[in-house]
């Protein structure tokens, strides 16, 4: 196995000099966090280092993914392109390096002169899988040729890891999984702590001084299960962690989400679970929320010492929410309300113009726009991408994320800050590429300003009928000319 000094001298070729004064691009992404649990938007949320981030950047408000599950969504963002457009809609198998529409933003600036390196999650899940532009790839879960694997790495540690969760289940998602516990294993045998270990030493032992950076941290957490490094929990009070009320059944459902990914499971636990489980799952989300935020804490401070932070932009997100219990014992993902489909953004460092430096910015920004942001930073030129420069003036109408993963439907969002239609289409339809309103099957409105939790479905009511009309000829539109056509 190569070191990392020696990876960094057999790749790449000499920079140009326009190359050498491109910024350094540090992309810092986690796992199923919530758009609101930042100290920024919630004092009660401890979040020091992103909070930093966001005061000497920008912080997009209204922000979403294109698909509520971790494999269509990182492929969207690693891409630049919507699901259907990738034909990657839920949480299967992902392509193989054949199937790939475009460079992956990796290659992309590979190609452009950076040197390249990935840490953590980047869940392509594809049975011929390269490390896809990464020159050095540290993977804690991820199957890629080439890279270095935590299993083969710290083959001890992850089973110390994995006994700890045994009781969690698939996806370390079962109810048990997010009550969770006070980790009793050392933080480099989690993923996610390995990973931090091998991005702080290469930030010492591997950099290429010649070309600029593009550095991928990729955390799992606070993704399900809670076992969260001692110290984070104490940072929180049990007994003013919040409860989130409770719709009934019927005021929720039936919607475009009805029968996914082990409700009955969820509602049969937590509808008979006491105040103290509750507040003690939400104190570990918030915990784990906290643990995250150091560990990128560590990182700026490396990058802040060895200089990679004079000239930079620094990209922090998450892949999707997290219901947490919200609308009638929903957890995890795989829905279009605002818990699931909204996403923390920031955009930092000094690329960021010095008058947008502390803003709050609430344009309907969406995840596909990171791809054409980063490449205009880079200077490459970019044709056919529907996302758009966060960086510069533009301005959507509406944000759109799509939700495939029933066998028979299809349901896409169209959300402003006031305002969100869900369309339901069988997936027949939708397959051709072109649907008319006459294809919906199903339909959700909601008043975001006066139901914030989306409880009251205005879809049918009288007095919402200009606004339904209005925003499905504006979603049509977009599905028809934009995120339903193929990539070019």
């Amino acid at each position: 196995m190569l070191g990392l000094a020696s990876m960094a001298q057999l790749v790449g070729a000499a920079p140009s000099a326009a190359a050498a004064r491109r910024p350094n691009i540090i992309f810092l992404m986690d796992d199923e966090h919530r758009w609101d649990y930042l100290g920024s938007l919630d004092p009660t949320v401890k979040t020091p280092t992103l909070d930093r981030l966001a005061k000497e950047g920008i912080l997009f408000d209204q922000a979403v993914c294109q698909a509520p599950m971790c494999i269509p969504s990182r492929h969207s963002m690693m891409l630049g392109l919507y699901p259907h457009q990738i034909g990657i809609l839920s949480n299967g198998p992902g392509l193989n390096d054949s199937q790939l529409p475009c460079d992956p933003l990796p290659e992309l600036l590979r190609k452009a002169g950076y040197q390249t390196a990935g840490f953590g999650k980047t869940h392509w899940l594809a049975s011929q899988c390269s490390t896809r532009g990464f020159e050095i790839r540290y993977s804690s879960t991820d199957r890629e040729k080439g890279s270095i694997m935590m299993g083969k790495d710290n083959p001890d540690g992850l089973k110390r890891y994995d006994a700890e969760v045994k009781d969690y289940g698939d996806g370390e998602e079962f109810p048990a999984g997010y009550i969770g516990r006070t980790s009793a294993v050392p933080e480099e045998d989690h993923r996610d702590g390995w990973s931090l270990k091998h991005c702080l030493e290469f930030l010492d032992q591997g950099r290429d001084e010649k070309r600029p950076l593009f550095l991928y941290l990729s955390f799992l957490k606070p993704h399900a299960g809670a076992n969260v490094p001692p110290g984070y929990e104490d940072l929180y009070d049990l007994a003013s962690m919040p409860v989130p009320a409770q719709p009934t059944l019927a005021q929720v459902e039936p919607c475009h989400a009805t029968g996914n990914d082990r409700q009955d499971m969820y509602r049969e636990f937590w509808s008979n679970a006491t105040k103290q489980q509750w507040q003690q799952m939400v104190l570990r989300y918030r915990a784990n929320c906290s643990w995250i935020d150091n560990m990128f804490g560590r990182v700026m401070d490396k990058l802040r010492a060895k200089g990679l932070l004079e000239n930079c932009l620094i990209i922090y997100v998450s892949d999707h929410g997290e219901m947490l219990g919200e609308r009638y014992y929903r957890f995890n993902k795989y829905c279009l309300y605002d818990a699931s489909a909204r996403v923390p953004l920031i955009l930092s460092g000094t690329a960021v113009p010095t008058a947008k430096r502390g803003s709050l910015d609430h344009r309907m920004a969406e995840e596909v726009d990171i791809y054409p942001t980063i490449a205009a930073l880079a200077g490459i030129p970019l044709t056919g991408k529907p996302g758009e420069n966060l960086l510069d003036t533009s301005n959507r109408k509406a944000g759109f994320c799509e939700y495939s993963d029933r066998p028979q439907a299809v349901a896409f969002m169209w959300r402003t800050s006031t305002s969100k239609l869900i369309l339901s289409f069988p997936k027949g339809p939708v397959g051709q590429g072109h649907v008319e309103l006459t294809d919906a099957v199903a339909g959700e409105l909601y008043d975001l300003q006066a139901d914030p939790k989306e409880w009251h479905n205005l879809y049918a009511a009288p007095e919402a009928a200009a606004l339904r009309e209005s925003m499905c000829h504006e979603l049509l539109d977009h599905l028809n000319h934009v995120a339903l056509k193929p990539a070019k």
